[in-house]
């Protein structure tokens, strides 16, 4: 899972959703539909993400991302490091993702 950084970040909360150019991320490859994401900004904060919608342009990729609930550092570092039934508890990301949808 990917670590999105916003700089300027729009209104962060559950339920809204923001457009991001490839071009101001430091990601090294293209994001998917459907990919979860976490998204940080730079107050610190940390937000279950989900990419709704990408389109194409001559010079970049534009995604939307839509904003789903926060997460403490703890479940944040566990998504971006790869989540692994044998060290983490599935059913509590499973929970935050329930708690976003709603």
């Amino acid at each position: 899972m990917e670590l999105i950084e916003v700089e300027t970040p729009p209104t962060l909360a559950r339920g809204t959703s923001f457009v991001l150019r490839h071009r101001d991320t430091d990601l090294e490859r293209g994001l998917e539909p459907g990919e979860l994401v976490v998204i940080g900004t730079p107050d610190g904060l940390l937000h279950a993400g989900r990419v709704e919608g990408i389109e194409f342009e001559l010079d970049d990729t534009v995604y939307t991302l839509a904003v789903g609930g926060r997460l403490p550092p703890d479940l944040a570092r566990e998504r971006i490091e790869g989540l692994d039934p044998g060290r983490h508890d599935l059913a509590i990301h499973e929970i935050v993702e329930m708690l976003g949808d709603l």
